[in-house]
This record gives structure tokens, C-alpha cells and sequence, in this order.
């Protein structure tokens, strides 16, 4: 059996319109959100505060997470191809702040 695609079109239409309408709503919501942005002082001043300290402590924690998989590695614990995994993995975690950094900075 063959289906309509009037039908189609009509819930296409409709889908349509939802994300339009949802977009001019959360545009419209953005302006206001920064009109309010006076209000926030004290929010930005914690979360730049969160931001330098995670800048610090992620890179630490790479590093001795680095050190407990190169001592498991050592001890046999694990396999060689299991650690090149994880250690890439943890080397391109730990420098995701710098990389963001290069990335995304506003200059």
C-alpha cells in the first residue's frame, strides 16, 4: 500500500514550524539573559576561579594517572596495547585545557 505523502508534508510542515517558533523563542531569551548579565558578576568571578583551579589540578591528575598505568604496565598487570590505549587517552585528557585554549580563545 502506498502512503500519502500529503501527510507527509503536513507533519513536515508542522515540524517545521515547532523549531522555528522554539529558535525565535530562545533567540529572543538570549538578548534578555544578557541584559541580565549585571546580576551575574559574582557567578562568572566563581566559575573563572573553578576554571584556573581545574587549569592546575587536570594535567596533575594525568600525570599520576600516567605513573599508575606505566607501574601496571611494569608489574604485568596489564598488556602493552592496553596501556598505548589508555595512555593516549589520558595524555589527550590531560591536555584538553590547552588544547581548548589554542582552539577557542577570543582574542
Amino acid at each position: 500500500m502506498k502512503q500519502s505523502n500529503i501527510f507527509q508534508s503536513k507533519i513536515s510542515n508542522k515540524v517545521l514550524t515547532v523549531i522555528a517558533a522554539t529558535s525565535i523563542f530562545f533567540m529572543a531569551h538570549l538578548v534578555c539573559a544578557q541584559a541580565q548579565q549585571r546580576g551575574l558578576t559574582n557567578a562568572k568571578k566563581v566559575l573563572d576561579e573553578f576554571k584556573k583551579q581545574l587549569d592546575i589540578i587536570i594535567p596533575i591528575a594525568a600525570a599520576v594517572i600516567l605513573l599508575c598505568l606505566a607501574i601496571g604496565y611494569a608489574g604485568r598487570y596489564i598488556e602493552k596495547d592496553t596501556f598505548v590505549r589508555w595512555s593516549v587517552g589520558i595524555i589527550i585528557a590531560g591536555s584538553a585545557v590547552e588544547l581548548a585554549n589554542m582552539l577557542f580563545q577570543a582574542n
